[in-house]
């Protein structure tokens, strides 16, 4: 299996292609995305959203246990969820 992936992550105006490990948990995942973006502020509620194949996960939710594989498109949705 492998440990980490290559995905697109839609942020912003910003489309990026990125390497992630498969054994992290969204929460974690997200700051890092948040760096990467150079997002300007702290969120407070959100879930990462698998744009191809429809999924949420939320914040404690690792990665791993969900069938996100290279290819797919990641977007962080903020807000009321």
């Amino acid at each position: 299996m492998e440990t980490h992936i290559n995905v697109t992550v839609y942020m912003a105006d910003q489309k990026q292609d990125v390497r992630i490990p498969r054994k992290i948990e969204i929460k974690q995942l997200i700051k890092e995305l948040d760096n990467i973006f150079a997002y300007p502020k702290d969120r407070l509620k959100y879930q990462l959203k698998v744009i191809n194949k429809g999924l949420l996960l939320d914040e404690g939710d690792v990665l791993a246990d969900f069938p996100i594989t290279t290819g797919d498109q990641l977007k962080i949705e903020e807000g009321n969820v």
